[in-house]
């Protein structure tokens, strides 16, 4: 597809169409990126790694965020070049032609990643999925733009399309990077996963309250660990047998998940009630589930 891609921008000049070729450089190395850092989030815990290594797959995508930022750059400032000094559009049929070919490869592989990525919980392939699947709607973008500048007959149009390309592409970039920087510093789950634990706990007739709910993920394992309040009288055996069916019912909601629970003893005004994430960290926002 990057062959096909340079070969549309060679034949025509067009500044625009050598932009979606820039998007496709990146596409190739992030993709080598995602092969190796899908063989890295393989490996089981080890001596110095012992919750794993699948944190890797955020690196990748950090690592094909910023790929993509400075794509961006690069493409903004082919596209200055060009804006200062135009130059005419040569054999625009043959290279729309090709750039279409490539743009539906491009879309077979972005429905391709997306799926595997939903199906093995991979983050590092589902942002893959997406910058494809962002870089074929600006293909479609960049042949209907050069469509544009034939028309028109305005040679500054084209670097004027890429630079409007070279701002989502920037758009794109930032908002993997943000994404992906805030799981590695261990964001906490999405709400809705964090209600399937919450509900588990509420549910259980011997549990009397619980608090500092902690949760995060790494990769495709969920960790989640709170402390919950039992009777102060029962056996370590009862509160054993509390502590395992509490996990049976969650683990049965929400798959991959390690979790640590902390028995304490219920203690009314001190130890009592459920206090929920909210609750400890009151003012802040939660994205949706």
């Amino acid at each position: 597809m990057l062959a096909l891609k340079a070969g549309a921008w060679l034949v025509t000049g067009s500044v625009t169409l050598l932009s979606d070729a820039a998007e496709s450089i990146v596409n190739v190395v992030a993709g080598v990126s995602v092969l190796l850092a899908l063989r890295l989030a393989a490996r089981g815990p080890d001596l110095e790694h012992p919750y794993g290594h699948q944190k890797a797959e955020y690196l990748s995508s950090v690592f094909e965020a910023s790929l993509i930022l400075l794509a961006g750059g690069a493409i903004a400032v082919a596209a200055a070049q060009r804006l200062w000094a135009p130059q005419p559009l040569e054999n625009v049929a043959l290279g729309v032609s090709v750039a279409l070919v490539a743009t539906a490869l491009n879309g077979a592989v972005a429905a391709y990643l997306l799926r595997a990525g939903r199906r093995l919980d991979s983050a590092a392939l589902t942002t893959n999925g997406r910058h494809v699947l962002t870089d074929v709607w600006t293909s479609l973008g960049v042949v209907g733009g050069v469509g544009l500048v034939v028309i028109s007959g305005w040679e500054r149009l084209d670097p004027l399309l890429a630079l409007v390309i070279a701002a989502h592409v920037v758009r794109e970039g930032v908002r993997i990077l943000t994404a992906n920087v805030s799981k590695l510093m261990d964001e906490r789950l999405p709400a809705g996963e964090e209600q399937v634990i919450l509900d588990a706990l509420s549910e259980h007739p011997r549990v009397l309250g619980f608090h500092r709910l902690r949760t995060r993920r790494s990769g495709r394992t969920r960790f989640a660990e709170v402390d919950l309040f039992v009777d102060p009288e029962m056996s370590v055996r009862a509160a054993h047998e509390v502590v395992a069916e509490v996990e049976a019912r969650v683990h049965a909601r929400l798959a991959g998940l390690t979790t640590t629970l902390h028995v304490e003893p219920y203690v009314e005004g001190r130890r009592e009630g459920h206090v929920v994430p909210a609750d400890e960290f009151p003012g802040r926002s939660r994205r949706p589930g």
